[in-house]
């Protein structure tokens, strides 16, 4: 263990780094194949990374961390920190006795959850743990030891009142329904902090499309003092801190492609208890290439989603609804932006619009505003009346953004091309998973203004030459490629009325 001062490099990767020259890892005894910790003893952080040692770039006597590092240890330049061989942590033989199917007791989920919250874990023993997550899952008693440990790490909340929220799993291209519920849900009266991530998995994530409009970046006393005020805010989870581990677990499964089902749920309460969320609705998408294919797979979930909230204290009701198509015309942050805006003035009352005031109505009707299954018409109201648009806008200059905004003031890319049906026909399919391809290609998420427009639906009869789809990019070459993924994935599957023929064979006898 030695002090040694910090430099600051211009080093951008997925994985922490620390770096050194050669004379100096030899004075300190480091191999190449170590896992070395620094540690602000100052304020008590550490991260953990592989040494990386080369000649030339830094000088002797200094370690070199990225900039992100730098602002995780609060540190700057020249600043001492300690440097040190780690072991392997304790905990993390809990997940290797996963793996052989040995089960977690409490103390030991603590100990993971701790020791990856305050990164003495690498990615590679972060990537172990999800996978087994993946492909072992939690018991009940795990899943609670998770959520409830997840929290504590975290920022804690206290609104002094009920407060609502929505919470989709997600899966579902186009899902931009929080823009529409969370303003009509504030317009009511009640109070509704939404919390939200960015893409994981999906062209667009709602902090995404929000982002489109108005900051979503806010410290925890901000939004304590703004959303009792507008009733209602959009914001990104990240630099909360709500559950510091799933923000370093999340971009390793993002990697590795992969959401495990029981970590998901797990972080999903954790956020909503460090939130002090008391009644929240959960959205379960379920179709082809969500994350709930069936039917089945959906209700054990939101089985399992209700006994843990009232195991946390939070009331809660799971809505399963429909996957098997995006959700609505617009696919990509600045489209969904567009489309949530143009629900709100009263342009559309599409597939987005419909499960919109449905759910919104669910949470109206679980804050004693409308009685059972009169939810919708009071959500409805709110949209037609014009109060949601009007609220939606409080809450856009509350967040920083343009009070005047409209759905025609939003920009999207400015390099497009329309793809038209070869023939007559049936929507047979849209493929969620076609359209998320062609989303990544065309720039999503990080590029706001890419995205595609669907222009059909399941069921919709097509004529030859009429327009299926319109792929948007600020980009020559992202179109071009978004075009060529289009081609090879066909997302808009178009048949007859005649879907298979059965002929009768001859008789062998």
């Amino acid at each position: 263990m030695i002090n040694l001062p910090i430099k600051i490099l211009d080093i951008r990767s997925v994985e922490p780094i620390v770096m050194m020259s050669h004379n100096t890892a030899s004075k300190l005894k480091f191999k190449h194949t170590a896992v070395l910790a620094i540690k602000n003893e100052t304020v008590d952080k550490l991260f953990s990374a592989a040494p990386v040692v080369t000649e030339g770039i830094i000088e002797d006597n200094v370690v070199g961390i990225s900039q992100r590092d730098a602002n995780w240890l609060n540190v700057k330049d020249g600043d001492v920190v300690v440097v040190f061989n780690r072991r392997t942590p304790q905990s993390f033989d809990h997940v290797k006795n996963r793996i052989h199917g040995e089960p977690w007791k409490t103390k030991q989920v603590h100990s993971i959850v701790a020791d990856i919250s305050r990164r003495v874990y690498t990615n590679l023993e972060i990537a172990t743990f999800a996978l087994t997550s993946e492909f072992r899952g939690y018991t009940d008693r795990e899943l609670e030891s998770f959520a409830t440990s997840m929290a504590e790490y975290g920022t804690q909340f206290d609104f002094q009142e009920k407060t609502f929220d929505k919470h989709s799993i997600g899966g579902v291209p186009g899902n931009k329904v929080s823009l529409i519920i969370v303003p009509v849900v504030a317009a009511a009266g009640l109070l509704i902090p939404k919390t939200s991530s960015k893409a994981i998995t999906s062209p667009s994530g709602t902090a995404d499309s929000m982002n489109v409009l108005a900051e979503v970046n806010f410290t925890p006393e901000e939004i304590t003092e703004l959303a009792p005020k507008v009733r209602g805010m959009i914001v990104h989870n990240g630099p909360l801190k709500l559950s510091p581990m799933d923000e370093i677990v999340v971009n390793v499964k993002k990697f590795l492609d992969i959401d495990p089902q029981d970590q998901m749920l797990a972080a999903i309460i954790s956020t909503k208890v460090a939130m002090g969320i008391n009644n929240l609705l959960i959205d379960i998408p379920t179709g082809k290439y969500t994350k709930m294919p069936s039917t089945k797979v959906g209700l054990d979930f939101g089985h399992k989603l209700i006994g843990l909230c009232r195991k946390v204290g939070i009331n809660v009701e799971a809505v399963m609804t429909m996957g098997d198509q995006p959700i609505g015309s617009n696919i990509g942050p600045a489209l969904e932006a567009k489309e949530a805006l143009e629900i709100l003035e009263g342009k559309r009352t599409n597939l987005a619009y419909n499960k919109s005031i449905e759910l919104a109505g669910n949470l109206l009707e679980m804050g004693g505003l409308a009685g059972e299954n009169k939810g919708l018409n009071l959500a409805a109201d709110l949209i037609k009346s014009g109060k949601a648009l009007k609220k939606f806008k409080e809450i856009i200059e509350a967040q920083g953004g343009d009070p005047t905004v409209s759905s025609e003031k939003v920009v999207v890319g400015s390099y497009s091309q329309t793809v038209y049906a070869p023939h007559d026909g049936y929507v047979k399919s849209i493929s969620n998973r076609g359209v998320k391809q062609i989303c990544s290609a065309a720039g999503t998420p990080s590029v706001k203004e890419s995205g595609m427009v669907i222009h059909t639906r399941l069921g919709a009869f097509i004529k030859e030459g009429d327009p299926l789809f319109t792929i948007y990019s600020n980009s020559e070459t992202k179109l071009s490629n978004a075009v060529q993924v289009a081609n090879t994935y066909k997302p808009v599957n178009l048949t007859g009325m005649v879907i298979s023929r059965l002929k009768s064979q001859e008789s062998k006898f």
